[in-house]
C-alpha cells in the first residue's frame, strides 16, 4: 500500500480522469454521430416511434403493405365516387325518395323533384284553360307532369297520358283525382322516376275534396301539390 501511494501523485490522478473523460466524451459523441445504415429494425425499442416521429407525406404507397387499409381506417364520408374505381363511381345514381310540398298559382308549372334525367312539376289548371308545354293533353287541369330533361330517350306510362316515348322537354301527365293515378318515366339509360298514385296529392280552389278542406281553401296559392316521388 506504501508503494501505491507512493504513486498515486496529484498529476497521476489528473491525467487518469482525463483520459476517462475523453473516452466517456467519445462514446457520447458515437452515440449521437452514428453510421448510416447502422441503425437496424433490432436496435428499434417497441412503440419507440410515434405520430409526431414521421415525417408528413414520408409513407408513400410502396410502404403500406397490400390489403392493410380497411374500411374501418378509412374516413366516413372522406372517399367520393371519383376515388373508387369500377363501377361504385355512379354510387349517385342510387334509389332514392324525396319528399315534395309547393304550391303554384293559376296557369303556373311548379317544380317539384329534379333527378338526374327528369323533372316533376306541378300543373295548376284550376280553370282547365292551359295548355302545359311538350304534353298530349291540352286544357289538363290541376295535375302531375314528368318531363324528360335529357337528350336520352325514355318511355313513360300513366292511366291519363299513354306517352311511351319522350323526347328532351316532352312530359306525361297524371292527375290522383282521375281514379287514382300516377306516373313513371324510364330513360334507356337506366335512370327513372316514378310518383306512385298513393305517394301524390293535389289541390286547387275550386277542388278542394283531395286533401279534405272545409269552406276555405287552406293554402295561400290557388295549387298545392305534396307527396314523394322515387327516383334513381
Amino acid at each position: 500500500m506504501s508503494s501505491i501511494r507512493k504513486r498515486l501523485t496529484y498529476a497521476n490522478v489528473m491525467s487518469s480522469i482525463a483520459v476517462f473523460l475523453v473516452l466517456g466524451g467519445a462514446t457520447a459523441f458515437a452515440a449521437q454521430h452514428l453510421n448510416k445504415n447502422s441503425v437496424g429494425t433490432k436496435q428499434i425499442k417497441n412503440n419507440a416511434v410515434t405520430t409526431k416521429k414521421l415525417k408528413k407525406n414520408a409513407v408513400a404507397t410502396a410502404k403500406i403493405k397490400n390489403n392493410a387499409v380497411t374500411g374501418a381506417k378509412v374516413k366516413n364520408g372522406s372517399l367520393s365516387g371519383a376515388d373508387i374505381a369500377g363501377t361504385v363511381s355512379n354510387a349517385a345514381n342510387v334509389d332514392t325518395v324525396k319528399t315534395f310540398s309547393a304550391g303554384a298559382n293559376d296557369n303556373e308549372l311548379v317544380s317539384l323533384v329534379k333527378a338526374s334525367n327528369f323533372e316533376l312539376m306541378g300543373i295548376c289548371d284550376p280553370d282547365g284553360d292551359f295548355d302545359p308545354p311538350g304534353v298530349q293533353y291540352e286544357d289538363s287541369g290541376t295535375a302531375f307532369v314528368i318531363y324528360n330533361r335529357s337528350t336520352v330517350p325514355a318511355y313513360a306510362d300513366s292511366e291519363d297520358d299513354e306517352d311511351d316515348n319522350l323526347t328532351l322537354d316532352q312530359g306525361i301527365v297524371f292527375n290522383y283525382d282521375d281514379n287514382g293515378d300516377g306516373g313513371e318515366a324510364m330513360s334507356t339509360d337506366g335512370h327513372f322516376l316514378s310518383a306512385a298514385s298513393w305517394a301524390n296529392l293535389q289541390a286547387d280552389i275550386t277542388d278542394v275534396e283531395w286533401p279534405e278542406a272545409t269552406d276555405k281553401y287552406p293554402f295561400s296559392t290557388e295549387c298545392h301539390f305534396a307527396g314523394a316521388a322515387l327516383v334513381g
